[in-house]
């Protein structure tokens, strides 16, 4: 009797554990079949002022009834970082995973209300159909530099859900940091030698010397104003050469102009291009004496700053442009014979 007791406590054991055994083995087949990742920002180092991207993006395989809800908390540093008041908000629902019918819950929540209290984050809960084997972008989040520093953006919580509501263990995202800098400004006057530095009479909107920042990256070109000022924004921290240059005149250039982290913005010392240089090959010589020769008494003819954009050919031998090619022009180049290219800026 004790011996038929005994069989039959281990077959009800065995009988109890299995349903345990097939559940385990589900859980472990789902935590294996499912991930969540965010991207790198984009860019990065970012700027402040400047947009940053990310996405969030899910993996899942051979998971049966499918991953039908993902709910996440993404946490930000405010001093760094801030969502942009665009009508998506912090994030932009994409339907590269649940499809075009999906729903969705797209919040900026107080410290207070999200997981750990210790800061803000976006809470945003998609769901549609249930996907068994997709891989795609669920969302994709926004945001925009504040400050200088290392932001780093948490999922501090995650939830994915089957189609019929249980959870399925995943491989939670990976934190991403992006580096903010700070965006600088460059500003300063390009006047023309024999040009006032408003335009002549008839003439546009825009002195249209073109002022190009050059460094790690390359900012601009812009052109002046119609007072002849410039400004090159959004420059990186980093070292630059500044370049003015315009048809007809040797390039001047500004050496070790530095961007730094905090620092205000540059305000370059004037600068007047030398003309003469009819052929572009940064030097006048007696090159650039024959084409004015060989263009004198022309009249009528098209001047870049004349335009507002700046978009009309020029004749590099009207150096002063006044629509001529006279004595004023000959008189310019040959005051700079010998001059070559690039000038130093003031």
């Amino acid at each position: 009797m004790k011996i038929y007791k005994s069989i039959i406590t281990v077959i009800l054991t065995i009988l109890i554990a299995i349903p345990s055994t097939i559940a385990n083995a589900e859980v472990l087949q789902q935590a294996l079949s499912a991930s969540l990742s965010l991207t790198s920002p984009i860019p990065n180092p970012a700027l402040t002022g400047g947009d940053i991207t990310f996405e969030l993006a899910v993996n899942v395989a051979n998971s049966n009834p499918g991953v039908a809800g993902i709910e996440v908390y993404l946490s930000f540093d405010p001093a760094l970082v801030t969502p942009p008041t665009t009508p998506n908000g912090a994030a932009e629902v994409l339907p590269d995973f649940f499809g075009a019918s999906n729903v969705s819950i797209n919040e900026v929540l107080p410290a207070a209300q999200c997981p750990g209290a210790a800061s803000p984050c976006v809470h945003l809960v998609l769901a549609g159909p249930a996907q068994t084997t997709q891989n795609g972008v669920a969302a994709r989040f926004h945001f925009r530099g504040l400050a200088v520093g290392s932001a780093c953006f948490t999922v501090l919580q995650s939830n994915l859900v089957n189609a019929n509501g249980f959870q399925v263990v995943h491989t939670p995202a990976t934190q991403q940091c992006v580096t903010v800098q700070y965006r600088g400004i460059v500003n300063g006057v390009v006047q023309r030698q024999g040009v006032p530095a408003s335009p002549n009479t008839g003439a546009g909107t825009t002195a249209c010397s073109s002022v190009t920042a050059i460094g790690a990256e390359t900012f601009g070109p812009v052109n002046t104003n119609n007072t002849s000022g410039f400004k090159l924004t959004n420059l990186s921290v980093g070292a630059y050469t500044v370049r003015a240059t315009y048809p007809g005149y040797l390039t001047t250039e500004k050496t070790g102009v530095s961007i730094v982290a905090g620092g205000p913005a540059i305000n370059l010392a004037a600068a007047t291009l030398r003309g003469g240089d009819v052929n572009g090959d940064n030097a006048i010589n007696i090159l650039d004496i024959g084409a004015v020769i060989s263009k004198f008494g022309r009249a009528s003819l098209a001047v870049k700053s004349a335009s507002a954009n700046c978009t009309l050919a020029d004749e590099p031998a009207d150096i002063n442009d006044d629509g001529q090619v006279n004595i004023s022009d000959l008189a310019i180049t040959a005051g700079n014979w010998g001059s070559v290219g690039p000038v130093l800026w003031p």
